[in-house]
């Protein structure tokens, strides 16, 4: 399937037993990151549009980029911090996080449901902020629940938030996208999107040592 990008410009889209590959044929493509982005955004519509027609769930992981001398790019799971090599989202004490992380998930939805959001929004570069603040938003909601009060207030007291912060390093950004406002979304990159991921990760952290300390 060929599709026209721009004036001058054009992807062709090829599946073979479930391998989705996008080639693109684009003169003023920056860099293999916005080609990664582009692929990703044309695929998604291929996949989307089968799926709608088939009524199948059908989901699209798109996991290497090779630059038209050859170099590839593989993509994991854990994302590295674009300002800092060698920085990634985990945790030094990570055998205790995991253990603590399960005890809490286990018996607190809201962290259960936070967590599932905070890796879907590793993963997904159109939705990451939307997985962040739905993540942020689960934790607020633990907090509501327990004072029976519907405000951000117990949460900011509790972990050091601010609403000031929330809105301007992910609420901004999730905002129109969580309301179908595609139009009016403010566009990321790797820098916007590696400090909420960043916010997300710090405030599940907090609220993991309140509600599950280290016995």
């Amino acid at each position: 399937m060929e599709m026209g990008i721009g004036e001058k410009g054009k992807a062709i889209v090829s599946c073979d037993a479930s391998q989705i590959t996008v080639v693109l044929d684009l003169p003023n493509i920056d860099g293999w990151i916005s080609a990664m982005v582009t692929a990703e955004d044309v695929a998604s519509i291929v996949v989307g549009s089968l799926g709608f027609s088939l009524g199948s769930g059908y989901s699209l992981e798109l996991i290497q980029v090779t630059e038209e001398d050859g170099t590839p790019h593989v993509f994991g799971v854990r994302p590295g911090n674009p300002e800092r090599d060698g920085e990634t989202l985990a945790f030094t004490t990570q055998i205790e996080i995991f253990n603590l992380a399960l005890r809490l998930a286990g018996r607190d939805i809201f962290f259960r449901l936070a967590i599932r959001d905070y890796l879907q929004a590793i993963n997904d570069v159109s939705d990451c902020a939307s997985y962040c603040y739905r993540a942020v938003e689960s934790i607020k909601s633990s907090f509501v629940m327990k004072t029976g009060l519907d405000r951000w207030d117990e949460m900011h007291a509790a972990l050091g938030t601010t609403r000031e912060a929330i809105t301007s390093n992910i609420k901004q950004y999730a905002d129109p996208v969580r309301h179908g406002n595609w139009v009016n979304a403010k566009p990321t990159d790797k820098f916007i999107r590696w400090r909420m991921l960043e916010m997300t990760r710090d405030i599940l952290r907090k609220y993991l040592e309140i509600e599950q300390p280290v016995i």
